[in-house]
């Protein structure tokens, strides 16, 4: 993957962002979501902004192939190479800002786009449907970003409507300069590492189906689907197999 570098009027030799800026951000408006790579694009034109309250926006690279967009109050170290994560792949203060780097994303991927579109035109002729984006199934999700511990309970007021790529209501916690960091709204978050005990971000807090009310608790437990996610423990029946041959090569 080719990286992807902040605009040089936006930042400072340091990589940090210029407080010069921060007067504008009551007219930011950032996206935000998380996503991987080969869908980033797609929901990057296909949801509205929303007004920050922050300085910034942001485009993380949590991990690899997977990314998350929101406004920040600050900006992460940026992303220098590319099997970096947990780093920043721009971060900017004027709407709109990112879309540089999500289309970059989306033009390695030009082939699959384009046989993806010769297949959903077909159906699109048998059913006589002029619409050949997936039709919005109408969930929603509390969305936001924001930094400090429990600052999510207020996401509960702001929804977010999900796409049919989008099965998912998350909260993920991120380390952004030393300092965690939350994200929620729709996406898909199956494969990603639960938040438990002395996991490290990033890490998903909440990770359920997506409804027609947000079903994101916000109240600080863990909220993982069983086929989700992925956690840091074993499998009960690995374990058992393993503690079953302890005890065999004991009593050898």
């Amino acid at each position: 993957n080719t990286m992807m570098t902040f605009p040089t009027m936006n930042s400072t030799a340091n990589g940090t962002m210029s407080n010069s800026t921060s007067m504008n951000m009551t007219h930011l408006h950032c996206h935000s979501f998380s996503c991987i790579s080969s869908e980033c694009y797609w929901m990057y034109v296909n949801q509205n902004a929303t007004r920050c309250t922050a300085a910034y926006c942001q485009l993380l690279k949590t991990k690899d192939m997977w990314y998350s967009v929101g406004c920040s109050a600050s900006c992460a170290e940026r992303c220098t190479n590319a099997t970096q994560t947990n780093c920043s792949v721009n971060c900017c203060n004027s709407t709109g800002c990112l879309r540089s780097n999500f289309e970059s994303m989306n033009a390695t991927l030009t082939t699959t786009a384009a046989a993806t579109t010769s297949t959903t035109t077909k159906v699109t002729q048998s059913s006589s449907t002029t619409t050949l984006a997936p039709a919005d199934n109408q969930n929603q999700c509390s969305t936001g970003t924001c930094t400090g511990d429990g600052c999510y309970s207020a996401f509960k007021t702001t929804l977010q409507a999900c796409t049919s790529a989008q099965p998912h209501c998350q909260l993920q916690k991120q380390l952004v300069n030393a300092a965690t960091s939350w994200t929620a709204g729709c996406t898909n978050c199956t494969g990603l590492t639960t938040c438990q005990g002395t996991t490290q971000p990033p890490c998903v807090q909440e990770c359920c189906k997506a409804s027609t009310t947000s079903c994101l608790k916000l109240d600080g437990s863990v909220n993982v689907f069983s086929s989700a996610t992925r956690g840091p423990h074993l499998h009960t029946e690995l374990l058992v197999s393993i503690l079953s041959l302890l005890a065999m090569a004991l009593l050898l």
